[in-house]
């Protein structure tokens, strides 16, 4: 079953690297997946201890979910 629910952020388990995150951020705001992997990789050469927390609690907290 396909949900394209877009009232909430979530993360994608069908197209990850690692958790979803950021294939559920990149279909959240209709973008390409490389765009939003690419902003958390230069966020956090600046901020990495900040990037690191918010991505494992995004990996956490969020909703799973399988978007093709």
């Amino acid at each position: 079953m396909r949900n394209n629910d877009k009232s909430a952020w979530f993360v994608n388990k069908a197209k990850r690297k690692i958790s979803g995150v950021c294939a559920g951020f990149a279909a959240y705001y209709d973008q390409p997946i490389w765009v939003i992997r690419a902003l958390v990789v230069v966020m956090a050469l600046y901020f990495p201890v900040a990037v690191l927390v918010a991505y494992i609690a995004a990996a956490l907290i969020l909703p799973e979910r399988w978007v093709y």
